[in-house]
């Protein structure tokens, strides 16, 4: 074959990788352009799994946490925690951050992205996470695909072949989201969570099911709120349907958590809140939305007060899970890095029905630092928001206002 014909054949067939599928991560494959040899790693780049295959999580610490059981004994649930933070980088904050971490002893950690920012190598993350290395799960971030072979690179060194998968701890089913691919409706990543999460609701093992991603869904943020808007539209519903308790994300820098929330569908920026008491809540539908940018990048200011909001507040820490009562109850407590202060705590409990009850005193007393105390009339009462339908709108309350 002439020579000019050989480079046109492979000119074309060039074109035809880059423009590729939405899963190709825009058609480039990683052994286009990344050898882990080049950064001192000997393993390769996995194959791609199947889009409906879920991951199981071994644990490494003690034995027989890996197996599934919506029945803990006393003794197990009240000694198993986990702990969800994001946007790590690579700094003094980061290591403060993991040396905490490691005194609160983990059986999990999730990662809710950001794990490098702007580096080729996401090298500096590998060697400062080291203590974590062997229990911690991650969400993908926005600046994880900084550079494609930091992105590559994170994955391999994870053991993913995709950005999104699922796995069981104990009577919990984690389902993680990459907010950096397509996640529309008719999309892979879509249909594989739809699949995923249906298929929990066959498991009887299963009492609790938690989303963990990089962008937030509920944000009081400007510059995160038009990603935040296609997040709801686009899960809240779904994750009503099959029994979501709570999302966790990162990517806003500080640390906020909602009041259980259920998805207004005649007008989304405006969740609904089902019930009008502040302390002891009952409710199978609403979802918990949290979000903990702060494990060490440097922390954003929070633009608005929302009443759905029950807690923002800018300091570095980590969110942390206790499993209790025969894994019925789960307890969430902010921790802040410096002291490893309470500077937030909530209870979640299920009855074997699976009706919820959630339990917050801490959250009556911190809404009367921003909102005082309405008129009756009002569809803000109580310190919580009530709805007697899906038409209400709320000004935003500007923090510097």
């Amino acid at each position: 074959m002439p020579l000019f014909l050989l480079l046109s054949t492979l000119s074309l067939f060039n074109i035809g990788i880059i423009f590729g599928g939405e899963e190709d991560f825009f058609g480039i494959f990683p052994e286009d352009y990344y050898d882990p040899r080049d950064y001192g790693q000997d393993s390769v780049t996995p194959d791609q799994m199947n889009e409906d295959e879920t991951i199981n999580l071994e644990k490494p610490i003690k034995d027989g946490l890996g197996k599934s059981t919506n029945s803990l004994s006393e003794n197990e649930s009240d000694n198993l925690n986990f702990i969800a933070v994001g946007d790590w980088k690579c700094n003094e904050q980061t290591k403060k951050t993991i040396n905490r971490i490691t005194q609160l002893q983990p059986d999990l950690i999730l990662g809710l992205g950001d794990y490098t920012f702007e580096n080729i190598s996401p090298q500096c993350w590998f060697d400062i996470s080291k203590p974590i290395d062997d229990i911690i799960k991650i969400a993908i971030g926005n600046h994880d695909l900084d550079y494609q072979s930091s992105y590559y690179q994170l994955l391999d060194h994870y053991n993913l072949y995709k950005p999104y998968y699922s796995f069981n701890f104990q009577n919990i089913h984690f389902v993680t989201i990459s907010t950096e691919h397509p996640f529309e409706q008719g999309s892979i990543q879509y249909e594989f969570i739809q699949y995923d999460l249906e298929k929990s609701l066959q498991d009887p093992s299963i009492v609790w099911r938690i989303v963990f991603l990089h962008k937030p869904m509920y944000t009081a943020s400007d510059f995160d709120e038009n990603a935040s808007e296609e997040l709801k539209k686009t899960f809240h519903k779904l994750f009503e349907k099959y029994h979501v308790d709570i999302v966790l994300s990162g990517h806003t820098q500080y640390y906020q958590r909602s009041l259980p929330l259920s998805y207004n569908s005649d007008n989304p920026a405006y969740p609904v809140v089902m019930d009008n008491l502040n302390y002891d809540y009952t409710d199978s539908d609403g979802i918990i939305f949290l979000t903990a940018g702060t494990a060490g990048d440097e922390l954003h200011t929070i633009d608005y007060l929302l009443p759905y909001y029950v807690v923002q507040e800018r300091y570095y820490g980590m969110l942390n899970f206790d499993l209790k009562n025969s894994g019925q109850t789960l307890v969430g407590t902010f921790y802040d890095t410096e002291n490893l202060d309470k500077v937030d705590e909530f209870e979640v409990s299920k009855d074997r029905t699976g009706k919820k009850i959630y339990s917050d005193e801490h959250s009556q007393h911190y809404n009367n630092k921003y909102f005082s105390y309405p008129e009756e009339k009002s569809w803000i009462f109580n310190n919580r928001i009530h709805l007697t339908g899906n038409d209400a709108e709320y000004d935003k309350m500007r923090v510097d206002g």
